[in-house]
């Protein structure tokens, strides 16, 4: 009896065995892009899953299963020109889609329909992996490094909290290449434009990168030929390639220019600052012409200029005739040592104020992308021919001049210490 019953547990075993490994199937997927997919498929609950040390991986290519998710899509439609066209039909859409590009490049993408999740495609940028994050790594069938590496991208699901972030990372391949076939993938297959990208040069070691700031100005609009925000920060950059950069560049929404300039450096043109917002952090370059042409802005920052009181009281005097329609509020930051006091009496020769010193006040921008807290008991109010008021406030910081024109909008809020809605500020 006791042979029998062995023979028996052992002939289940063997089944069960024989089961498992029915289960487990190795399987391999080469995408149009190159890359290998090595993972395990099993079969649980009569559903086969990419199954890889002890978890369950979602399937990107699990097409039955509707609707899909933008990860789906996106490594659909590298598998032929047909799925990317069937991925194209899909119509979804991002509601946040920024790009990078510095030392290295990142594309991120938001829908509304996942409003806790984030995909972020990230090339030859570390990051650090923390407990609890989902890995899959991919080797590059055919590419070696040197010659003698395989390279792998690696796939990292991060959950925390509600917030999910999808995180692709490509290690050691041409960051331009990859960066503008992947972005014009995702343009097209999600036919969305682009809505920010940063292009950043300050945080390289060196300009080994075939991408300079004039090849992606140009490839860039050629993709689309606007966008909402536009940020470029340079170390350096030619007179000649800065020319060619301004006469591309489109936005609807902000443009924030970091680069030094030689003397003399000046260019003007009808289209630069045709925007909401602008910000130039080395504006010496900036000219009274240049200041006229940002008449349909809402905001307006420089810092390191070179306009004199002269230059202010005609653009102060513009806005009174009705020059600058939309403006919200002027910020320039003066340094000390680079000019002289602000001087109110140059500044209003001729325009008509009313002079304010014994009222403290909180003046404050609330939209979103425009914040501004200004606290000041200072100021000389004045009026535009179509009976809007503005409010000139100089401050003294950090060795620096501060000179804000304030409009007094209906989005904006005006009030003294004994109004409810004022806040102190916090000293640090």
């Amino acid at each position: 009896m006791k042979i029998v019953k062995y023979c028996k547990a052992t002939e289940e075993k063997k089944e069960e065995k024989k089961r498992e490994e029915e289960e487990y199937v190795r399987g391999t997927f080469t995408d149009e892009s190159n890359f290998i997919t090595e993972y395990y498929e099993r079969t649980i609950f009569e559903v086969k899953v990419l199954y890889k040390d002890g978890l369950v991986i979602p399937s990107e290519f699990n097409i039955l299963r509707l609707p899909m998710v933008p990860l789906q899509i996106i490594d659909f439609s590298w598998c032929s020109k047909r799925t990317k066209e069937w991925a194209k039909s899909i119509k979804s859409k991002p509601s946040y889609f920024s790009l990078w590009f510095g030392e290295g490049a990142e594309i991120k993408l938001r829908f509304e329909e996942y409003p806790a999740f984030e995909w972020r495609f990230d090339f030859n940028i570390s990051s650090k992996l923390n407990d609890g994050d989902l890995i899959e790594k991919r080797k590059r069938n055919g590419l070696k490094k040197e010659g003698w590496m395989d390279l792998f991208t690696i796939r990292r699901t991060e959950i925390t909290g509600p917030q999910v972030t999808y995180q692709l990372w490509l290690y050691d391949y041409p960051a331009e290449i990859e960066f503008k076939k992947w972005t014009e993938q995702l343009c097209y297959i999600f036919n969305s434009p682009v809505n920010n990208f940063l292009f950043d040069t300050t945080t390289r070691r060196n300009r080994r990168y075939e991408m300079t700031e004039t090849k992606t100005v140009d490839w860039f609009f050629n993709i689309q030929s606007s966008i909402e925000s536009f940020e470029i920060r340079l170390k350096e950059t030619s007179e000649e390639g800065m020319k060619q950069v301004l006469d591309k560049l489109r936005t609807t929404r902000n443009i924030i220019l970091d680069f030094p300039s030689v003397d003399g450096f000046q260019h003007r043109n009808n289209t630069m600052f045709k925007t909401e917002h602008v910000v130039v952090r080395k504006a010496k370059w900036i000219t009274i012409d240049n200041l006229l042409d940002m008449k349909n802005c809402l905001t307006i920052t420089l810092f390191e200029h070179k306009l004199s009181e002269e230059d202010l009281n005609l653009f102060i005097q513009k806005w009174v005739d009705g020059h600058f329609p939309h403006l919200e509020y002027f910020h320039l930051k003066i340094e000390k040592e680079e000019s002289v006091e602000f001087n109110a009496s140059n500044v209003l020769k001729g325009i008509e104020h009313e002079y304010e010193d014994d009222v403290y006040r909180m003046f404050k921008k609330g939209e979103k992308g425009t914040d501004l807290m200004i606290w000041t008991s200072e100021g000389w109010h004045i009026y535009s021919k179509n009976g809007l008021k503005a409010s000139v406030l100089n401050m003294e910081q950090d060795g620096c001049y501060n000179v804000n024109f304030f409009v007094w909008t209906e989005e904006s809020m005006i009030a003294t210490e004994d109004d409810e809605r004022f806040i102190w500020p916090q000293l640090f």
